[in-house]
């Protein structure tokens, strides 16, 4: 329990209080009881409005007041009706009343007020366009706005408006607040009158994103022990095919003759895919042009984990046998420099829902600050209500995953990481607070990067494709599967690792996909 969850009940308390001092007034002469509980719940009152992580304009411009004057009525009602025969129904029922009115308040509106002591410090970086995303409450309220906001030269933009379906989401409703740069020194008033405008409901910082760091080395020298049945030259150093018994599970495959139902599309969200890569482009379906290309290498990596050919002769190989499993597209939400926007992010999330993504994989992520979740989950909602599954990074602070976006959101998968002696690898967040957290191979994996290239990286960013995937190959054997299903199906076949509760079960790919063929 959290101090500003006891808000509502410290303030019904005072108004409790206050009748019963006014009801002990018309029939006793004893006071002190009374008395001391009303000046004893105040003091609890305001203790814990003081300590609160409410921003100081809400408690100061609208919770006090607010209270006092409920304290007001209450007083004056009590000391009307104190000699009445319904006295204690009053009493009642503004103790009821009161803990409804507030405790729906608190949960309706806590988010838009609590900022966290952890993350109080301005972002380092907002969006240098749309610096603030806003859920109107109806488009209409737009010209409401622009009024609002006219002496800050603001502007406003649709912030989402290629959406296809705009009957499954909310995000249709949400606006870009556009602030000149002279301005953004009132950054905090100009949310503060967007808040108490009537108009929005709900205001959340546009912030940027980069990749977590990496590391990188040319060339694994890593040894796998294990004879997968196919002719992928370099498998000898992907270890984590023998730790994932990979072996075993092609073998399945190929002895029980088993065929998909469809080929199964994995978006990755990153810095885009070298599209003409040796080892992918048999792979590859085409979204957009432009997102064919991958300077910086991290999402080609990452498309090579999740779907690279195997059985070709060529480099490396993923856990679909043949083409006929799977195919990969980018949606290329991060720069060449390897950062993005919020508002970007979720227009590739909605984008390769809208395309038909089975699987949308995102290595990348942030500090969970300002709140700055709900537009991301409602996003998720979207892609779920599509029919794909988000898997996202964990991250690479060694910190709970449940501090960073959107691992931390409603509806993904987090994947955590692990190395080669099945521990947590060292900068690998912990799941273990999270509803959906699983663990894969992450530290030291071999895989495609731009012109034709191999190397190996570390990062949950590399675990994450990994289930990608396996869920990928899930999805063309049922593609009816939710994310719920899915991730059940993982947990339950999972492995432990050596830090099962920090990292999630170890994804086991024979045993997902027995379970999903019974």
């Amino acid at each position: 329990m959290t101090i500003e969850s006891l808000y509502p009940y410290t303030l019904v308390a005072v108004l409790l209080a206050a009748v019963w001092w006014f009801y002990r007034n018309n029939i006793s002469a004893s006071r002190a009881l009374p008395a001391l509980a009303f000046w004893a719940s105040s003091v609890l009152y305001a203790l814990v409005v003081f300590f609160t992580e409410f921003d100081a304009y809400y408690k100061l411009i609208l919770m006090l007041p607010r209270d006092l004057t409920a304290l007001v009525i209450v007083g004056l009602l009590a000391n009307n009706l104190k000699k009445s025969r319904g006295f204690f129904a009053l009493a009642v029922g503004v103790g009821f009343g009161s803990y409804l009115l507030y405790s729906n308040f608190v949960g309706e509106t806590y988010k838009q007020y609590f900022v966290p002591k952890t993350n109080t410090k301005t972002p380092e970086k907002l969006a240098s366009h749309g610096e603030l995303l806003v859920d109107l409450k109806n488009v209409d309220n737009v010209a409401g706005l622009r009024t609002l906001l006219k002496a800050y030269n603001i502007s406003l933009e649709p912030a989402f408006p290629e959406i296809a379906d705009k009957n499954l989401t909310e995000l249709d409703d949400y606006f870009l607040v556009n602030i000149p740069d002279a301005q953004l020194g009132n950054l905090t008033a100009i949310e503060n009158i967007l808040r108490q405008s009537g108009l929005i409901d709900w205001v959340e910082r546009n912030e940027t994103m980069s990749l977590s760091p990496i590391e990188t080395k040319p060339v694994s020298g890593r040894q796998g022990r294990g004879d997968y049945g196919i002719n992928d030259p370099n498998m000898d150093k992907v270890w984590s095919f023998e730790k994932l018994n990979v072996g075993a599970y092609f073998a399945h495959i190929k002895k029980n003759n088993i065929q998909p139902k469809k080929r199964a599309k994995i978006a990755i969200l990153d810095t885009g895919v070298d599209a003409e890569h040796e080892d992918l482009k048999d792979n590859y379906l085409s979204t957009r042009k432009t997102y064919d290309k991958d300077k910086q290498s991290h999402g080609t990596h990452c498309a090579g984990i999740a779907a690279s050919v195997t059985n070709n002769g060529l480099g490396i190989a993923s856990l679909a046998l043949n083409n006929e499993f799977v195919q990969v597209t980018s949606i290329k939400v991060l720069t060449d420099q390897g950062w993005g926007t919020q508002d970007g992010i979720i227009k590739g999330i909605l984008l390769a829902a809208d395309k038909g993504a089975d699987v949308i994989s995102m290595s990348l992520g942030g500090p969970s600050t300002d709140a700055s979740q709900r537009a991301y989950s409602e996003a998720f909602r979207y892609a779920q209500s599509k029919g794909a599954i988000v898997v996202v990074a964990a991250g690479n602070e060694s910190q709970n995953a449940k501090n960073t976006v959107p691992a931390s959101c409603e509806g993904v998968i987090t994947v955590s990481a692990i190395n080669a002696r099945l521990e947590k690898a060292s900068f690998s967040n912990f799941v273990q607070d999270l509803k959906m957290g699983i663990a894969a191979p992450g530290e030291d994996i071999l895989s495609t990067i731009p012109k034709n290239g191999y190397a190996s990286y570390s990062g949950t960013s590399m675990a994450t494709p990994f289930v990608a995937g396996l869920l990928g190959v899930m999805k063309a054997l049922k593609p009816e599967m939710t994310t719920a299903q899915a991730y059940k199906i993982l947990k339950e076949t999972g492995n432990e690792t050596k830090n099962t509760r920090e990292t999630g079960m170890l994804v086991n790919p024979l045993g997902a996909l027995k379970k999903v063929l019974k």
